[in-house]
Order: C-alpha cells, then sequence, then structure tokens
C-alpha cells in the first residue's frame, strides 16, 4: 500500500492510514456512482474521502506501469491549479492498494468545500446573466493560464459570493485535468460539455470569446456543432448498448 500525506495534515494520520478499513462502514455518504465520495470529521476536521472504481485490467497495468492514477493525479493537480491562481480543495492524502502486483484500488483524501455547484443558479431558462458573465471571465482565465479541465461542466464548478459581491470559483474532480498552453480548438473542445442547456452554452461561449479575443459567432457556432455531434454519438451508443442489452 502506497500512501502520501500533505505534511499540513500529519495530525491526521492514523485516520488516512485507517481509511481502507473504515471508508465501507462509516462517515457519510455524500455521492455514490462510478465513483464513492464521503465525509469523515477526524478530531474536528472534516475530510473527503473519494474512492475511485475499481480499473479494468487493462487500466490497472496502465496505472501500474505507466501513468499515475486518478488519486495521485488529483493529489498533485490540487497543487498546480492553486499554483495557476485557481481554487480547489487542499489536498491531504492520497492511497493506491496493489493486489497481485497491480493497482486494485485507490482513494483521494482532501478538504471539504460545501459550496453550491452553478447548475442549479444557470442551467434554467431566464438564468443569472451576471454569474453567466462571471463564469465566462473565470473560464477564460482557466484557458489563459494553462489549464484544461478534464470535465467541464457546471457540476465540476463550484462557487462562493462575497459579502461585496464578488464571486469565486472553485474546481472539483481535477484528475483528468492537463497543462499547457491550449489552441482555438483544444479550447472549444473543452468547453463542449460545459452545460447541453444550449441558450446559456451560446451565451457564455460568447462571452468568453469575447475575453480571449475570438469571434463570437465562429465560436458559438462551433462548440455547439461539437455538443450536437456528441449528443448524437451519445445517443447511438446508447441504442447500440441497449439493443445488445435485450438479446
Amino acid at each position: 500500500m502506497k500512501i502520501v500525506i500533505n505534511g499540513a495534515y500529519r495530525q491526521c494520520e492514523n485516520f488516512i492510514r485507517m481509511v481502507p478499513e473504515k471508508f465501507d462502514g462509516g462517515g457519510t455518504l455524500l455521492h455514490s456512482g462510478r465513483n464513492t465520495v464521503k465525509s469523515f470529521t477526524v478530531d474536528g476536521t472534516e475530510l473527503i474521502v473519494k474512492r475511485y472504481k475499481r480499473p479494468n485490467i487493462i487500466q490497472r497495468i496502465a496505472y501500474t506501469f505507466f501513468k499515475k492514477s486518478k488519486a495521485e493525479r488529483a493529489y498533485l493537480y490540487a497543487a498546480e491549479l492553486r499554483k495557476r491562481g485557481l481554487k480547489t480543495p487542499h489536498e491531504a492524502a492520497f492511497i493506491e492498494i496493489k493486489d497481485g502486483g497491480l493497482l486494485s484500488d485507490s482513494y483521494f483524501i482532501s478538504a471539504a468545500c460545501h459550496l453550491p455547484a452553478l447548475t442549479t443558479p444557470l442551467q434554467r431558462p431566464g438564468f443569472d446573466t451576471a454569474l453567466a458573465d462571471k463564469l465566462a471571465a473565470y473560464l477564460a482565465k482557466m484557458h489563459e493560464h494553462g489549464v484544461l479541465h478534464g470535465d467541464t461542466n457546471l457540476g465540476n464548478i463550484l462557487y462562493e459570493t462575497g459579502a461585496d459581491g464578488t464571486v469565486t470559483f472553485w474546481l472539483i474532480d481535477t484528475n483528468r485535468s492537463k497543462f499547457h498552453h491550449p489552441s482555438y480548438n483544444e479550447c472549444i473542445e473543452n468547453l463542449k460539455r460545459l452545460t447541453h442547456y444550449k441558450p446559456l452554452l451560446d451565451y457564455v461561449i460568447r462571452q468568453y470569446a469575447t475575453c480571449r479575443g475570438f469571434n463570437p459567432d465562429k465560436a458559438s457556432a462551433d462548440i455547439i456543432r461539437k455538443i450536437e455531434k456528441f449528443e448524437h454519438d451519445k445517443d447511438v451508443r446508447h441504442k447500440i448498448k441497449k439493443r445488445f442489452t435485450k438479446r
């Protein structure tokens, strides 16, 4: 078992080392899906523990010999994001467990961040245009600072509003991020899954393009074309899967 603990969380070391044993039977469930997320309180400190879905055999080989695990990337990328001026919950530790010499399970542990996602205020008719403007400027900053979030959608961007009305954004689920200065096409591709609510997507991408000095009409047309192709391909895959499942 490999355990890496951030020095700022040494007081939680005993708990962190016991995470694989405590995870199933303890904590408060926050999310259950492909991955499982739970909250634990350790001597007054709340920690969020994410257990990643067990990889298939090909992924196990890849994560053991050729690439960093999702947990390790989540840990390393949190520091990299802050270095580039973007907020994300502070990394506390990551754990990797091997079985038969190959990666089996992995956990990422971070500080708690109980902020709402952008889904509720934006993904609906009559959305908050002032907030959408701030989001567009934030996405422009993210790309200008050389960050491509691996799954840029409203659910992975949290926000808080200060007493003076200032909005601060936080990124989560960052383990698939990439760090380089992206081309125009990479930027548009990165934003195509921001939302499936096309009026919002069109509005934000136009504001984003203005911030970046791109042509808003071209950016809007390009991203709508990409999201429609994505939705079509997804629908085709679903129909094929459904057909074979019935047999």
